[in-house]
């Protein structure tokens, strides 16, 4: 994503956020496109095809963007410990591939 690209989104995030509010997105809409995520991903795998893929990358768009405004709606400490988080979980992770381990 380029630098005016990355200015939009986030200028469409904060639009967005800013009409819908903390719980709507957070404890409504997160969670429904989480959920539909997981649908779209049983219907590629129960039949595999070109739509039901683009329906996946659909949802997986969606939930990039309810995360970007999770983070940007959770508190700054919050935030601290949800980078935090992140960071040990992908630590984790290079520990497990270092080691031979598949999970």
């Amino acid at each position: 994503m380029n630098l005016s690209n990355a200015v939009e989104f986030y200028s469409c995030l904060i639009a967005i956020m800013n009409h819908y509010g903390y719980d709507h997105q957070v404890y409504e809409k997160l969670p429904e496109e989480v959920d539909e995520l997981q649908a779209a991903f049983d219907a590629y795998f129960d039949k595999p095809s070109p739509e039901h893929w683009h329906h996946v990358l659909e949802e997986c768009a969606d939930v990039h963007i309810m995360l970007e405004q999770f983070q940007m709606l959770i508190t700054p400490e919050d935030k601290k410990e949800f980078d935090k988080i992140c960071m040990d979980k992908l630590h984790r992770e290079i520990r497990r591939i270092e080691g031979g381990m598949k999970k």
